[in-house]
């Protein structure tokens, strides 16, 4: 039974890749400020303790960790002296991450940030970081180098960027891993796979209207010189890489042209609500919901020639309205689907939206590190 502790927990990324994994672990504490993450985390996790901030919390109370995690945010650091070391990252939140890992000395961790994390500060943020954790006695990447601190907490440290569409989710989304483990030992990175699920398997069926675009926020987006354009699933089979702030930044997000051929044009419509007694016998003098159970009539071999012979679904959920029905052809991922696209099932996602609003569940999204991704990652330590 593996003792887990995390830091800027957000929804429990590693707590779900544990799961996946059956690998028996206990959740010690998990910590995050964000009081609706934190709402999330609990509807999926139930750890001894929930701390609300990182830099207030007794590093001394918590029992000695196999597995610490931290997803921290990247800040720059100021320079303190000529050799610097934990006295560079005072007053950011790696100083609270490494303090912890001082006091903690857990048997294995893993940070995660943004890949720019490598070129921020032309360098020097990455290389403060590793100076941290290796300097002391430690190793980066299987290579002993040169103490240029006095305070290194001696880890042998691990450092990979990996994307999230190279392990089974199609989001195009590159995030680096520093893995530490207190004693030496190898490790090689989880390997890339075969990518088999393709964007629009990860898409709902019959989605909220309110997720569609009206033709005013169409036009914006199309003359906003910062958007991103218009996904064609049919065409692209990745997303573009989740964002905390997608809810709020509609020129930042990812949005679904969906596929109108199946669609019938505003003259059919017209024709039919015309001939209503005409065609009742042959499914029109109503439109059929498709959010009940049904029977379909009977396919008919002439039904793309003669749409009169055949069913025609009303998609009750997106109703028809003055404007045209094209009005409804362009949206925006559901919340649903965005945690789709970090690895959490369903069922995890719903029962988070419970006790949260779309608009931050699409930031819980969008801050997650992905489960699939972090998986691997815990495989390759675990169970390799």
């Amino acid at each position: 039974m593996i003792k887990v502790g995390t830091d800027f927990s957000g929804i429990g990324s590693p707590e779900a890749a544990l799961k996946r994994l059956n690998i028996p672990h206990h959740n010690v504490f998990a910590c995050d400020i964000d009081k609706y993450a934190k709402k999330s985390f609990l509807e999926l996790n139930s750890p001894d303790l929930f701390y609300d901030d990182i830099t207030t919390r007794d590093y001394k109370e918590v029992p000695q960790l196999d597995l610490y995690v931290a997803g921290f945010p990247c800040q720059s650091f100021s320079l303190a002296g000529k050799r610097g070391g934990f006295n560079d990252t005072r007053g950011t939140l790696f100083f609270n991450v490494a303090e912890f890992i001082k006091v903690n000395q857990p048997a294995c961790f893993i940070l995660e940030n943004v890949k720019g994390l490598l070129s921020h500060d032309n360098g020097r943020t990455y290389q403060t970081i590793t100076d941290v954790l290796t300097n002391g006695g430690g190793t980066l990447n299987g290579q002993m180098g040169m103490d240029t601190i006095d305070d290194g907490l001696g880890y042998h440290v691990y450092t990979k960027v990996l994307n999230t569409k190279d392990y089974g989710i199609p989001q195009n989304r590159e995030r680096i891993f520093i893995v530490g483990f207190k004693h030496w030992r190898t490790f090689n990175f989880p390997v890339k796979l075969p990518l088999k699920l393709k964007l629009k398997d990860m898409l709902q069926d019959n989605p909220n209207s309110k997720f569609y675009l009206s033709n005013k926020r169409i036009k914006t987006l199309e003359s906003n010189k910062r958007s991103i354009g218009f996904t064609d699933t049919n065409k692209k089979n990745i997303a573009n890489c989740l964002i905390a702030s997608y809810y709020k930044l509609p020129t930042d997000g990812e949005y679904i042209k969906v596929d109108d051929k199946y669609y019938l044009s505003d003259k059919m419509l017209k024709f039919l609500n015309n001939h209503k007694e005409k065609y009742k016998e042959s499914g029109f003098g109503r439109f059929k919901p498709n959010n009940g159970n049904e029977i379909a009539r009977c396919l008919r071999a002439n039904a793309a020639l003669c749409p009169t012979d055949n069913t025609v679904i009303a998609h009750s959920l997106y109703p028809r309205s003055s404007k045209t029905e094209k009005d409804k052809k362009i949206r925006r991922l559901t919340p649903l689907e965005c945690w789709r696209l970090q690895g959490f099932t369903d069922e995890e996602f719903y029962k988070a939206q419970k006790v949260n609003s779309d608009s931050q569940l699409y930031k819980q999204a969008g801050n997650s590190i992905t489960v699939n991704v972090m998986t691997a990652i815990l495989k390759k330590i675990y169970l390799s």
